[in-house]
Parts: C-alpha cells; sequence; structure tokens
C-alpha cells in the first residue's frame, strides 16, 4: 500500500508559524562573523546561478579570474542576500570549502581569509556608504576626510589605497532605498545620491585593477515608494555604470526545479527513499491514465506521469503550474513569498483531519486557517469575499454545502483549486482551468473524476464568483452578473461585438500627426499580417488568447521587425472587462426597452443604462494601457518587443490630448528608452550617428551602402529609433547630404563620412566655342589656398614647366584636350590629379552641286583629324578628310569620325537626295536634333515642353542655359557639357522663382548642343512647340 505525504514525510515545525522575515539572511551576522556558517549550508541548496558566483567570486579572490564585479538579477525576496551571505561565509572560513565546493574548484582556491565588507541601503550611517565601507577593511583612518567634515566622494586612487591587494570581497544589498534617502539632501549643486554614484563607480573601476578585489550588488531594479527624477536619475546611473562591467548571475531560476528542490530543504526534514516515491508516481500516474480511458481528460504517457512526480514530490505537479500564475503579482516575494506560501500549504495538509493527500497540492489549502486565508489575502485581497461566499466559512460557504450534501469534499477542493488558479493580477498573467486539467490535477487515489465533475456542475449553478470564459472556470471578486443580463448579454454575435469594438478603437487611435505610426491595424489576425507597408500599429485584445510568447514568436518571424507597434493591456482582468462591459452596454438597452414604468427592475436599468457608456470607456481606457515595441534587450542583445505602461491609461479624448499624442510622448520618453525621434530638427547629429552605427554595414571600410538598403534596416532593426513619420528618413537624408555629412553617388549608393582630405583640383566651365575653333574656358581652382596657380598641358604628367594660366575667368584655347593642374602654393592642400578637358568637337558639313554629281565638304572646330564613310560603316575605318568629296545624287548617309587629342565626336548625317527638300522622319525610331541652337524664348514655350516632356527620363536636352527675369535683373543658369530632362528644368525654374520670391517671373531657355528624343514623333511634337521648322539634316536616326 503507498504512503500518504504525512506518513512518508516528516515536515519542518516552522510549517506550523512560518514567518516571512525568517527566510530573511542578515548581512550583519556576517560582518559580526557569527557562528561557523555550517548551520547556514546545512539548509542551504546550490543552485546553478549560486555554483556560477561561487565559481567567479572565489576565483576573483584568489586572484584567477578578470571578472571583478557580479549583480545578482531578481525581484524582491528572490534570494540575492543568501547568495551574498553564502559566499561571504565561503570567503571568511576555509573549513566551509571542501564541503559546499566541487574539487576541482577548491583546489584552486589559495587565500585563506578574505576581508569582507557588507553594506545594506536600508542602513543610514554617519559616515555614509564609503565609510561604513572603509570601516569594515580597517581603513577607518583613511576614510575619516571623506565624511568628517560633510560628505565627499571617493575616486579611484583612493578606493586602491584603502582596498590594497589583500583578497577582499565586497557586498552591496538594496541600494535603491539609500540612494532614495540620498537623494533628499542636497550638497553643493547636487545632491548626496551623485556622490554615492561616483563613489561606487569609481569603487567598482578600482576593483577591476586590484585582482583580488570582488564587489557583489544586488540588482538595482525595482518599484520603490515616491520616486524623484533625482532619484530615478541616480539609479539609472548606477545601473548603467553597474551593467557595463559586471556579470549578471539570477540567484534562484523560478521556471525551473531550483524553487521546488530549496522548498524541500527548507521546509521538509526527511523525504521517503526512491522506493516509496516510485509508488506514489506510479499510482498517480495510473489513476490520471484512468481518468482518460473514461474520457475525462487527455493525459501524457504513463511514463512521463510517472518522472514528473518523482521530480516533485511531495508536491503535485500542478502545483508548479498554478503557482507559476501568481509569483508574478506585484509585491510578491518571489523566493521568500513562495516559501511562506508553501508552507501554509504544508502546515493544511499537517493539520487536515483526514489522511489521505498522498501528493500535496494547492487545492488542499485549509482557508478556514487563519493564517492561510491571510496568505491569500497578502496575494489577492480582492478574492476574501469569493472565499467566505463561496469556499470556506465554518460550513456555511456554498461549497461546503454541496460537500455535505454529496458527502465528500469535492466541491472545495474544485473551488479551492480554482481559487489558486485565480490568484494572479500580474501582466498578462493567465486565470483559470479547464474542466479537464480539473480532473487532471484533482485525480487521486481512492477519488473518481464523476465526484469531481458533479461537484462542478452544482458550483456553476450556485457559486456567487464563480466564472467562465473560454472553456475556464475561475473565480473572480465580481458576482456573478444576473441571469437576466447575462444571458441576454451572451446572444449577442460575436461579430457585432468585435466590429463595434474595432469602430470606437479606430475612431480613438486613427493616425492624424503621423508621427509613431501611419496605419491601424485593429484586433487582426496576426498570422494575416503583413509589415511591408507604412508603420502600423497593431492592437490585440489582451484576454490571453494572444499570449506574450504568441507575440513574441510573431515578431520574430518579421523581416521588417522595426516596423511596428502593439497596443494590448497588461491586466487580462482589466481587459476582460472591455468586451464584458460592451456586453452589458447591449444587454442593458435590450432589456430597458422590455420593461415598463413600474416594473421592479426599471430604475435600476435606467440607472445602469445611463452608466454603461461611461463604464465601458473606462474600461477601454484601463484595459488597453500596454504598448510593446521593438527593442534590443540590453542584458543579452537579443530583438525583444519591450513593454511600456500607458499610465492612467488610453485617453479616449481628441486633439493635443488624443491617444495618438499620448503613444507619440511616450515613445519620445526615457520610458521607451526614447524610441520616436518627435523633432528631427534638434536631433540631427544624434540621429545622423546613430545610423551611421546601426543602418551602414559593419566594417570600417563598408561606408557606401544603397540608400534603399539604408531604409530597409531602419524597418528591420529594433534598436534604430524611429523617426518622425513616413518622410522622416528622407528627411534626415537630405538634411545630411546638405551639411555634407553624407553623399549620395548616381548609382544610388549613400556615402557616410569620414571623407578623404579634398585634394586640389580645377573646374572647367565653357563659356564658348567660336567658328574659327578656339574655345573660351572659364578655371575654378578648388581646395588650392588663397593664391592658387593653374598649369596646363596637353599630356596628363604635371611638370613645374608647364605654363600657368594668367586669366582663369577667359582662357582661350584651339586645343582639343588639356590638363589642368591646380597647385597651393602654400602646401595646405596636396595636389590632386590632373582635371581633362576634352572640347565638344563639332563637325558641320556642306553639299554643294558639281555637274551631275554634288561635292562635301566637312568641317571640325576645333581641328581636328577626321575620317568618313558613306555606306553606312564604322566612320574610324573610313578614309582620312583630306578634301572635299564626291557624292552621287541618291540619298546619303554619311558618317564622320573626328579625333583632336583625346577629344573624339562621332557625326551621323543624312543627306537628302538631289531636289528632295522634305525632312524623313521615322515616328517609332529613336532620334537626335541636332540644330546648332534652339531658343524657347517666352513663358509658354517652355513650359509647353515642360509638360509635354516632363514624364519622359529618356528625352535629353544638352548645352542647357535657363534665363529668368528681364533685363538688369535676370538670373541666368548653365547646365554647359550636362544632360538634363524637363523635369530638372522645371525643378530649377521652381527653386529660382522661389528665391527670387516671383512666381510670375518670364522664362526663356536655350539649348545650344541637341536633343535626344525616345521617338521621331517626340521631335515633331517639340519642333510644334518651339515653333522649329525642321530641315534635311537636322533629325538623325539610326538604321
Amino acid at each position: 500500500m503507498i504512503k500518504t505525504v504525512k506518513q512518508a514525510c516528516v515536515f519542518n515545525p516552522v510549517v506550523r508559524d512560518y514567518r516571512m522575515a525568517q527566510g530573511i539572511e542578515n548581512l550583519s551576522d556576517l560582518i559580526t562573523d557569527e557562528g561557523d556558517g555550517r548551520a547556514f549550508f546545512s539548509r542551504n541548496f546550490v543552485t546553478k546561478g549560486m555554483e556560477q558566483l561561487f565559481k567567479e567570486g572565489m576565483l576573483r579572490l584568489s586572484g584567477k579570474s578578470d571578472q571583478a564585479v557580479f549583480e545578482l538579477t531578481q525581484a524582491m525576496g528572490g534570494g540575492k542576500t543568501h547568495m551574498m551571505v553564502a559566499l561571504g561565509l565561503l570567503a571568511r572560513h576555509s573549513h566551509l570549502r571542501p564541503e559546499n565546493l566541487p574539487e576541482e574548484l577548491n583546489s584552486r582556491v589559495d587565500f585563506g581569509q578574505a576581508r569582507i565588507a557588507a553594506f545594506n541601503g536600508r542602513n543610514s550611517p554617519d559616515n555614509y556608504l564609503w565609510g561604513e565601507i572603509a570601516e569594515q577593511l580597517g581603513a577607518g583612518d583613511k576614510i575619516r576626510p571623506f565624511w568628517a567634515n560633510g560628505p565627499k566622494a571617493v575616486d579611484q586612487r583612493m578606493w586602491k589605497e584603502i582596498i590594497g591587494d589583500e583578497p577582499t570581497l565586497i557586498l552591496l544589498d538594496e541600494l535603491p532605498p539609500y540612494l532614495q534617502n540620498a537623494a533628499t539632501q542636497s550638497f553643493g549643486q547636487g545632491t548626496l545620491a551623485d556622490m554615492v554614484v561616483y563613489s561606487l563607480s569609481s569603487l567598482m573601476s578600482a576593483a577591476i585593477e586590484l585582482p583580488n578585489c570582488a564587489i557583489i550588488v544586488a540588482n538595482l531594479t525595482g518599484s520603490y515608494a515616491n520616486q524623484t527624477n533625482a532619484l530615478k536619475q541616480a539609479i539609472e546611473n548606477l545601473k548603467s555604470e553597474t551593467r557595463r562591467q559586471a556579470m549578471t548571475i539570477t540567484p534562484v531560476q523560478l521556471n525551473g526545479n531550483e524553487i521546488y528542490e530549496i522548498l524541500k530543504k527548507r521546509l521538509i526534514d526527511e523525504l521517503p527513499d526512491e522506493r516509496v516515491i516510485t509508488d506514489v508516481a506510479e499510482e498517480y500516474a495510473a489513476q490520471v491514465k484512468k481518468a482518460e480511458s473514461g474520457g475525462y481528460i487527455v493525459a501524457s504517457s504513463i511514463e512521463q506521469i510517472t518522472e514528473q512526480v518523482r521530480e516533485t514530490y511531495p508536491f503535485h505537479p500542478s502545483f508548479k503550474h498554478l503557482v507559476a500564475l501568481f509569483k508574478e503579482n506585484e509585491g510578491f516575494r518571489q523566493t521568500r513569498g513562495l516559501m511562506q506560501f508553501t508552507a501554509r500549504l504544508l502546515k493544511s495538509v499537517e493539520q487536515r483531519k483526514s489522511d489521505d493527500v498522498f501528493l500535496v497540492g494547492t487545492q488542499h489549502l485549509d482557508l478556514e486557517d487563519d493564517q492561510v486565508r491571510d496568505e491569500i489575502e497578502r496575494i489577492a485581497p480582492a478574492l476574501i469575499p469569493a472565499v467566505t461566499r463561496d469556499i470556506a466559512d465554518d460550513g456555511n460557504a456554498i461549497a461546503e454545502t454541496i460537500d455535505g450534501e454529496l458527502g465528500n469534499d469535492a466541491a472545495q477542493q474544485v473551488m479551492t483549486l480554482l481559487l489558486a488558479s485565480s490568484l494572479s493580477r500580474a501582466v498578462g498573467g493567465r486565470i483559470g482551468l479547464s474542466d479537464s486539467e480539473i480532473i487532471e490535477f484533482l485525480s487521486a487515489p481512492n477519488r473518481k473524476p464523476n465526484e469531481f465533475l458533479e461537484a462542478l456542475t452544482r458550483l456553476r449553478e450556485q457559486a456567487w464568483y464563480l466564472h467562465r470564459e473560454d472553456q475556464r472556470f475561475f473565480v473572480k471578486e465580481t458576482e456573478n452578473l444576473s441571469r437576466q443580463v447575462e444571458r441576454t448579454a451572451k446572444e449577442i454575435p460575436q461579430p457585432k461585438i468585435d466590429q463595434a469594438l474595432i469602430n470606437r478603437l479606430t475612431s480613438i487611435l486613427q493616425p492624424q500627426s503621423r508621427k509613431a505610426y501611419q496605419d491601424l491595424q485593429i484586433l487582426p489576425k496576426l498570422d494575416d499580417l503583413k509589415l511591408s507597408g507604412p508603420r502600423v500599429l497593431i492592437v490585440i485584445r489582451a484576454d490571453g488568447k494572444v499570449p506574450p510568447n504568441e507575440l513574441q514568436n510573431f515578431f520574430d518571424y518579421q523581416q521588417d521587425k522595426n516596423n511596428m507597434l502593439v497596443l494590448t493591456g497588461q491586466d487580462s482582468h482589466l481587459a476582460d472587462a472591455v468586451e464584458d462591459r460592451l456586453r452589458e452596454l447591449y444587454a442593458i438597452e435590450q432589456i430597458a426597452k422590455r420593461l415598463k414604468a413600474g416594473d421592479t427592475l426599471f430604475e435600476e436599468a435606467r440607472d445602469r443604462s445611463e452608466e454603461a457608456e461611461d463604464r465601458f470607456n473606462k474600461a477601454l481606457s484601463a484595459g488597453y494601457n500596454r504598448l510593446y515595441f521593438p527593442s534590443v534587450e540590453v542584458t543579452d542583445d537579443s530583438e525583444r518587443l519591450l513593454a511600456v505602461t500607458i499610465d492612467n491609461g488610453l485617453k479616449i479624448v481628441s486633439g493635443d490630448q488624443s491617444a495618438e499624442v499620448q503613444i507619440e510622448r511616450l515613445l519620445a520618453g526615457p520610458s521607451a528608452n526614447y524610441k520616436l525621434t518627435l523633432d528631427l530638427s534638434s536631433n540631427f547629429e544624434e540621429a545622423f550617428a546613430m545610423a551611421e552605427a546601426y543602418l551602414w554595414p559593419s566594417g570600417k571600410d563598408n561606408r557606401r551602402t544603397p540608400w534603399k538598403d539604408v531604409v530597409s534596416r531602419a524597418r528591420s532593426n529594433p534598436a534604430w529609433s524611429w523617426m518622425p513619420g513616413s518622410a522622416g528618413m528622407d528627411t534626415l537624408k537630405q538634411e545630411a547630404l546638405k551639411q555634407g555629412r553624407w553623399r549620395l553617388g548616381e548609382d544610388g549608393y549613400i556615402e557616410k563620412g569620414p571623407f578623404p582630405t579634398e585634394k586640389s583640383s580645377v573646374n572647367v566651365m565653357v563659356q564658348a566655342s567660336g567658328d574659327d575653333g578656339d574655345s573660351i574656358l572659364t578655371l575654378t581652382p578648388r581646395h588650392a589656398g588663397d593664391s592658387p596657380v593653374i598649369r596646363y598641358s596637353t599630356n596628363p604628367t604635371p611638370s613645374k614647366d608647364n605654363p600657368i594660366v594668367d586669366d582663369p575667368e577667359t582662357f582661350k584655347t584651339s586645343e582639343g584636350t588639356l590638363y589642368f593642374f591646380a597647385e597651393d602654393p602654400s602646401n595646405h592642400y596636396e595636389a590632386g590629379p590632373p582635371v581633362r578637358w576634352l572640347a565638344d568637337i563639332k563637325v558641320r558639313h556642306q553639299v554643294d552641286p558639281a555637274a551631275d554629281k554634288r561635292l562635301v565638304t566637312l568641317q571640325a572646330t576645333p581641328r581636328a583629324t577626321m575620317r568618313y564613310t558613306i555606306d553606312g560603316s564604322n566612320p574610324k575605318d573610313g578614309a582620312e578628310y583630306a578634301a572635299p568629296f564626291e557624292i552621287g545624287s541618291n540619298e546619303v548617309r554619311l558618317l564622320v569620325y573626328a579625333q583632336a587629342g583625346e577629344a573624339t565626336k562621332t557625326a551621323d548625317f543624312r543627306i537628302a537626295a538631289r531636289g528632295d527638300t522634305s525632312v524623313q522622319v521615322d515616328d517609332a525610331k529613336p532620334a537626335k536634333l541636332q540644330k546648332k541652337r534652339v531658343t524657347l524664348d517666352n513663358t509658354d514655350k517652355v513650359f509647353g515642353v515642360i509638360n509635354k516632356f516632363r514624364d519622359s527620363v529618356n528625352t535629353q536636352f544638352k548645352g542647357v542655359r535657363i534665363e529668368i527675369g528681364q533685363g538688369e535683373h535676370t538670373v541666368s543658369v548653365r547646365f554647359q557639357e550636362r544632360e538634363i530632362t524637363a523635369a530638372m528644368i522645371e525643378g530649377v525654374v521652381n527653386s529660382l522663382r522661389e528665391v527670387l520670391n516671383d512666381h510670375a517671373a518670364p522664362l526663356a531657355v536655350t539649348i545650344s548642343d541637341g536633343i535626344a528624343f525616345e521617338s521621331g514623333f517626340d521631335v515633331k511634337e517639340f519642333a510644334k512647340l518651339a515653333s522649329l521648322d525642321l530641315r534635311p539634316g537636322d533629325v538623325v536616326q539610326e538604321g
């Protein structure tokens, strides 16, 4: 026969009157060296975190580790002080090491007794934190000048002098309360908190340089009452300094089995041998499988169930699951809180009248016991009315009444189990159990599933506080809605409720300023969402249907991770109330319509109808108060959706207090790590630096990258802060280009600085090209100092013998190719490479009659060697032109290749047949207008051409001069050799008119070096717009 828990185990007597304070270790005991530590380690379970701290800390004190600072991270009551005391005892008492350290580690520890200083931030010594530490290290005299006549911050040098080379362990616990007090004490331009942060930062820096010094800091995260801005800043500064230097260690992994091993070690003096545990596990597994065979549940294999029980014995496997639901409640003291809760549970089992408990579960809580009831009130005070009315009240509760009728305790076990499953008040907490989970958790030897199902059926009919939603049962602090309202509310079709909620949220959240988000998706199916469009605000219910892990999974699989934010709730109870209130609103309105004046419920229904709208709005505001945004977790660099709370709930108003503005300000503030930049104009430098760090490829040589890739990385990298609005990235780019911080190449690549030092150069602009073959150039030296010298040559090799340009403004040359060199006589700028200038060779032809033939004369300016063909072959391979040559009377295609130095030009002429004066243009083929000069001499003609060819990127104008204004007020812009489009001409015109503040200024445009068109048809259209008569030879088309 298997043994009950009371038969097989011996509980520690402490469970009968456990106080949370009993689980709190005292650093002062370590300081005063009370005891030799054996009693401590006899009730200590070594967790993975403790093993890590032992290894790293002891090796550091032995001078064999580079890690000097350690941060213990866990909420209040998580075991941080316990770990500090454990390490302190090992550092002080060498006799404890062989018993508590692995042999390999113990063999590497070679120091005797370490000096120990321990400081608890809930103390406030007269000699301040630094004086207290130094006093404990025997350096009281050295530190006295830093506190005796008022506080003075301690620098790194002094700490090194105080600590020295001896093995030294410094323990810092609960620093925020000390900082809270220090922040209220002003000294000079700051506070005592500023000095504390500086002194501790100096201490950590000193410890790194002292090979035998280790510092342990309890984590600085947590809530402290009435935080001032000064306190918040002090804590943040200290956290930043600590995390920069510290190794992070978690004392107890609350999601694993460590905590349960601790519970066994501390609360149970004797456990049975493995055979007894195996018997219980196998019998329990058999009972669960029986329930499965009866169709009540779907269970794991017998082997899996047996192994689960062996791991958790004497606790029921459900204990870990149920405690996990509420251990994150605000104010729950993690390990210590769980220790007290478990002690109350074991006390309930020990004093239970019937010895029928084979595995301890939350269903065994004795809610008649004052301490047990106090424990429930501490965790979830709002549920105490439910306890009294539905579960336990000296035989008067509903469950007790049902058990009396059925002759067992099934109803009390069901309600107590459901109560434990409903204690969660944590962010995103899940509550309740399904009927199959209830049967699985309550299955036990000598009990039948039908007992619990019958009890559950009766409880659903009678209990005041038992609720059911989405097939899950849970205990709630509110009484059941009246039968009539509940029935009517349930009859409202879900699509109608969903659409009503969508409509409400849309009107509240519709983007107006569009700085934080530009799109809105409310209650979508995550699988259907695409993040490739504008930045989107996704609104989901916080009702457990989309739990945080599912939301994170959705985020993990997105390419554009940084293109979304999620609005939901942090309290599932409040989120549930949104739909409840919406259904209530509809239900009450329908009921009120059916009632008449004088009916019993008429006045109440009318009052509730007037209040329902307000209750719904409040529920909506309170329920949707959690915002998730993409970020990078500082502890492990993982990409996460981080949460921030919307204080006081979502605003339902409009204007500058709207929900959108509220979200923008929240994202732009410190609580959201300044995720959104609202005012880019005052943050350009910071934004430039961030973009260069996060949006460019890694590596110092990767300074060029496609702009589209920069934009793509901004959408996908959660470390990147959001620019305001959909055009924020373009605004950033334009400003960076304007300031010269970045450069944009014609290939679409953008380059970040620093750029190489500029070398000397020469800008060459053609003023005129005369018919005599001479070109008049304007030469502008760049990066050549205050007295630049320009030399020129026909070859690219610079020489001091090269002639100097006397008049850079009007330099005249007949050469086809020249190289210009800029020199800086002061040698401030390095000489750059030569700038090659190539003349624009103009080739002309003239056809004259010669008897029955025709004579063709060619001319090139500047003078050039010419070759030609008249059979369509490559003119480079044609005959060299020496004198006029004869052609026949038929149409001829004349191709000419001209070369002057390195400058070349290929000309294509169509010589019509003798007597043919028509212009032959193929509408479908590309064409070039080779007329020497075309003038659009008024505004109508200019905009006629612009409007026609604005969208034609392949229509290119060369040698364009734009003139705006009249007479002496005319402004001229010349593009020289650059080919430009009609859209570019329009952009220049509009910009100049804007600058001149004359939007009706008259226009004239001259095109001197030809136009390339997409088709012959476009040539004809241009000729009409420009009032141009086309002549033979003006239009050239290939083929």
